[in-house]
């Protein structure tokens, strides 16, 4: 009876998110008011009689099933849970710990990304800071493998930051639409992980991008880090580059050009052959004649 009613309570929430966005997605208002009557008769039925079974008939459970299934279906991709994932509660009502982390799991993960993003940043201007201030005033050879460090883990900093910025970029069309799903979470830390990774790797790639009209565009490796953290197929493409041309592609119309080139045996100058021949390549032609002849004259059967 507890999952009936959240159920009914789910097919609810869906149906203010309906009303308050004019069903655009249906194309008949009467199928639309249909849904809603038939919703709104089930959770008025348990509501009279809460807890209690018999409240409602088997009947009244298969319409309330179809008319939750046309919801669904009429609203996709957003659910009940995308719902309450992205659901806030009124600004009086929240707390400060509210306020600050967020008061629904989608305004959370924004801020954890806010974090994330924001400790990359401090890490990148501070490199920064360090290649160009500290290791140039300073010693040269005290800060020759701090600096070689740093420079190697530049382009890792900005692949990750890269893949902040398009998750915040991700994550606040979802919570616009409503359609943030609280399961694809490590989806998205992941994201994260593979855009440092990407950053990290298409310097041994690439060095350039070649733009629309063919022109080459010569970019840092910083720059190349954050555009391959922020769209990982970056480094994909230009790893398949690298791939074709190191290993041609060899498809059908190379092998048929192959088995082309390959002509059938002349049994007539195998045999031309085999008299002219000496010993005792001459025994060992006659046998491969006479196998020859074999051959066809069984193929002749």
């Amino acid at each position: 009876m507890q999952a009936h009613e959240r159920l009914v309570a789910d097919a609810l929430m869906m149906r203010d998110y309906a009303i308050g966005t004019g069903f655009k997605t249906v194309d008949s208002h009467a199928v639309a008011q249909d849904i809603i009557t038939t919703i709104e008769s089930t959770a008025g039925k348990l509501e009279s009689k809460p807890g209690d079974a018999a409240a409602l008939s088997a009947d009244d459970w298969a319409a309330f099933d179809l008319a939750y299934y046309d919801l669904a279906t009429t609203l996709a991709p957003v659910t009940a849970e995308t719902l309450r994932a992205t659901a806030g509660q009124r600004p009086s009502n929240r707390t400060w710990g509210e306020l600050l982390w967020g008061d629904s799991p989608a305004p959370r993960f924004t801020r954890k990304l806010w974090f994330a993003a924001l400790c990359l940043a401090i890490l990148v201007v501070w490199f920064n800071w360090y290649l160009n201030i500290i290791a140039v005033d300073g010693d040269t050879g005290l800060h020759l493998k701090w600096r070689t460090i740093v420079e190697l883990l530049t382009p890792w900093l900005y692949g990750g930051l890269g893949a902040c910025v398009y998750l915040l970029r991700s994550a606040h069309m979802y919570i616009y639409q409503r359609t943030f799903d609280v399961r694809r979470k490590p989806e998205y830390t992941n994201r994260i992980m593979l855009g440092a990774i990407a950053g990290g790797a298409i310097i041994m790639f690439t060095n350039n991008i070649a733009g629309d009209d063919g022109s080459v565009i010569q970019l840092s490796s910083a720059a190349l880090g954050f555009l391959a953290g922020y769209n990982t197929d970056l480094l994909f493409s230009a790893m398949e580059r690298v791939i074709n041309a190191l290993l041609p592609k060899i498809g059908l119309d190379t092998v048929q050009k192959a088995s082309a080139t390959i002509k059938p045996v002349d049994v007539n100058a195998l045999v031309d052959h085999a008299v002219q021949a000496k010993s005792p390549e001459k025994e060992h032609l006659h046998a491969m004649a006479a196998h020859a002849i074999g051959m066809r004259s069984h193929k002749s059967k």
